[in-house]
């Protein structure tokens, strides 16, 4: 494997341990909708709302377009 895949490979596993790290949280609590209110950040929020009641139309309101997607994707399953 080259020098610059092996570093491509890399770079995406950090960024999705990341992710999971910071959002695993959120997930968690994402079937009591009473501890979404705790999130600071206003997406991270309005993302874990809509998980937990199920509404694809609030992830609409997501500013963010990577967590937007993530939403409606989820949210319509």
């Amino acid at each position: 494997m080259k020098q610059k895949t092996r570093r491509l490979l890399l770079s995406c596993l950090l960024l999705f341990a990341l992710c999971v790290s910071f959002f695993g949280p959120i997930f968690a609590f994402a079937g009591d909708s009473s501890a979404c209110y705790n999130v600071a950040d206003a997406d991270a929020r309005t993302y874990c709302l809509a998980r937990a009641k199920r509404e694809p139309s609030q992830c609409y309101s997501i500013q963010r377009p990577d967590m937007r997607s993530q939403c409606l994707a989820e949210v319509r399953r």
